[in-house]
């Protein structure tokens, strides 16, 4: 039986500059899945479209997928060259949507967040090269997304903080930055961005209250001791009582689990000696009548290998026991 000489895989369009930017890396081994909506645009854009691709024998625009996001999922794609080359195509959408604003509560389009989505969920594209694209193209959040990806937390946190003034988003830059890291680099983040809200020049009121509710919100994750080491003088103790309440939970609970550990630990000590000491008092009579349980050949020196069954066994045999399967498990000197 001939064998398929084609392997299939998809690659999803949902518009037609998406598809026609990837053409030039479409080969007889992909699938196109055009959404549906977009295949009359495609048409009046290139005619003679449905015959090209019954030509080929490789496109197929009817796939009922609907709501679909253009992600390179195939392995077949997981390169630098189209992840980056998919970036510039939503990035020249965006700019040509005209981008938004920025800032709290604007209003951003479903480019611009697939956009975000791609810099955030890949790490396969170009980032210094879209960095170089996006600067000066009026996009605060995407370049503090690239920021994060080179990890230069602070320039970004920075963006977020002063030129957008998003404090959650900059709460959520934190939680995705360390998501599968270490603790301390989680907690790292979140000192770098209470050192921006409390750092020199005018303070701002919204600072404050951002900084009081970063405290207040994500107690666990300071170090309480630098932190009131950077605390101005003048914040009461009232002001901070959900961040100090859970500081002192956090320290209490920490301080009794090392206690818990620590008592296992003794525990497990205490049943190790006990056993040692049960072996070292038993006694063991060796006479001429004794047996060597592997050459079955008596004893002629007080030294020998006694197992945990109480099988004795001259101290050469158990040297050469791994020569022997049948042979008994190692004991316990004496």
């Amino acid at each position: 039986m001939r064998s398929n000489p084609f392997i299939f895989f998809p690659l999803i369009l949902d518009s037609p500059s998406l598809f026609f930017g990837f053409r030039g890396v479409l080969t007889r081994k992909c699938v196109v899945v055009i959404v549906p909506g977009t295949l009359p645009q495609l048409r009046s854009a290139q005619p003679g479209l449905e015959s090209t691709a019954d030509r080929r024998g490789g496109w197929s625009p009817c796939f009922p997928l609907a709501n679909a996001v253009c992600l390179l999922r195939s392995p077949f794609l997981q390169k630098e060259e189209y992840h980056t080359r998919l970036a510039l195509l939503y990035l020249d959408e965006v700019l040509r949507q005209g981008p938004s604003t920025g800032g709290r509560g604007a209003e951003v389009t479903e480019t611009q967040a697939k956009l975000r989505q791609l810099l955030q969920k890949s790490d396969l594209y170009r980032v210094h090269f879209l960095m170089d694209r996006i600067q000066g193209a009026g996009l605060p959040m995407e370049s503090a997304i690239l920021h994060g990806k080179l990890e230069e937390h602070e320039e970004a946190l920075r963006i977020l903080v002063h030129e957008l003034r998003d404090f959650s988003a900059a709460e959520d830059y934190c939680l995705w930055r360390s998501e599968g890291r270490a603790p301390p680099y989680r907690q790292r983040l979140f000192h770098t961005l209470l050192a921006i809200y409390l750092g020199p020049g005018p303070s701002a009121p919204e600072l404050t209250v951002a900084a009081v509710d970063l405290l207040n919100h994500h107690a666990t994750e300071f170090d309480a001791a630098q932190v009131l080491q950077l605390l101005p003088g003048t914040w009461s103790v009232q002001l901070l009582c959900p961040f100090l309440t859970g500081a002192m939970r956090d320290s209490v609970h920490t301080r009794r689990t090392a206690q818990v550990a620590v008592g296992l630990a003794k525990s497990e000590n205490l049943i190790y000696k006990y056993d040692k000491m049960k072996l070292k008092g038993s006694s063991v009579r060796l006479s001429d009548k004794k047996l060597c349980q592997m050459c079955q050949n008596p004893f002629c020196e007080p030294v020998f290998v006694r197992y945990p069954n109480g099988g004795l066994v001259h101290t050469h045999c158990a040297a050469s026991r791994q020569t022997n399967p049948s042979s008994p498990s190692p004991g316990t000197r004496t």
